[in-house]
């Protein structure tokens, strides 16, 4: 009798199980974790809140007035952006452009391979616009 009770237990158990795989198993779809390059693009290109950079000056644009910049370096350090720089991978370049054509015609006369610090930001375009910048080959402009 032990025997046909443990029988007909397994059947139950088989037919329960048979029963629960008529109806669909709701898929749990899994994303893959982003790779870790995709992970540090997003981060170093993210520039919704102002950010330091430094470079140096690789071609001013006359006919669409922006510049681009052989980047070097970022730092999310606000406000002051003293600490906290991090290297950009060597050959990166970054277009930018001027607040406004006064802004434009101060960094128009700059040479190639000059070294500049800015804090730029997004503007509502989608544009890196520049919010102040530091002309690296001369003293610094101390607030008085």
């Amino acid at each position: 009798m032990g025997n046909r009770i443990f029988y007909y237990s397994r059947l139950l158990a088989l037919m329960v199980l048979l029963g629960f795989m008529q109806f669909p198993i709701p898929a749990t779809a899994l994303e893959p974790a982003p790779h870790p390059l995709d992970t540090f693009l997003t981060n170093i290109l993210n520039f919704r809140e102002p950010t330091g950079i430094r470079g140096t000056v690789r071609y001013i644009d006359k006919e669409e007035k922006n510049i681009w910049l052989d980047w070097e370096q970022r730092s999310d350090d606000r406000p002051i952006f003293d600490t906290n720089w991090k290297l950009v991978p060597e050959g990166t370049t970054l277009l930018v452009y001027p607040q406004d054509s006064v802004q434009y015609e101060e960094l128009k006369p700059m040479a190639k391979g000059t070294p500049i610090e800015m804090i730029i930001q997004l503007d509502p375009d989608g544009h890196r616009r520049i919010l102040s910048y530091q002309d690296l080959s001369q003293p610094r402009k101390i607030p008085l």
